[in-house]
């Protein structure tokens, strides 16, 4: 699959909530950072977060606004929907839902290697944004300081 087949398929994969073929598409060194989950989690993190969102998000859809691709790497430009309406289990705890929808504009960047998976992807969007449309406090997200000095 080329690079560009395979992270549209990513995309629809998530749109239709199919946690199989997502994973499919990712190599087994797969790395990915972003706000939401960190700066480098593996495969077995986006799995675990991906069935958290389905709970927390069932009818979250990812539009792809544009998408370009060059060599093994491609950039897109996508705009997330969704109504937050099930509990959101965070490391911080559970965030129960508020109903609200929204609207997240957001840009990713993947590198695909020669078999056509994933090994890399980096996606930026504005979490401040998300959290003041579904209506939580950003600090829910984030670990507590006393925490992160514990883990240091």
């Amino acid at each position: 699959m080329a690079p560009k087949e395979t992270v549209i398929t990513y995309w629809r994969a998530w749109t239709e909530h199919n946690l199989e073929n997502l994973l499919y598409l990712l190599a087994p060194d797969y790395v990915k950072g972003s706000p939401d989950l960190g700066p480098d989690v593996g495969k077995d993190e986006v799995g675990q977060a991906f069935k958290m969102f389905d709970q927390s998000l069932p009818d979250l859809k990812e539009e792809v606004i544009s998408i370009l691709a060059e060599g093994d790497r491609v950039a897109c430009e996508v705009v997330e929907t969704a109504t937050f309406t099930g509990p959101l289990q965070m490391p911080t705890g559970v965030i129960e839902p508020t109903n609200r929808s929204y609207r997240l504009p957001l840009a990713a960047f993947f590198r695909v290697n020669e078999q056509g998976l994933v090994v890399e992807q980096r996606t930026y969007f504005d979490i401040s944004d998300w959290c003041r449309q579904i209506g939580i406090d950003p600090n829910l997200l984030a670990p507590s300081s006393e925490n992160v000095s514990q883990n240091e």
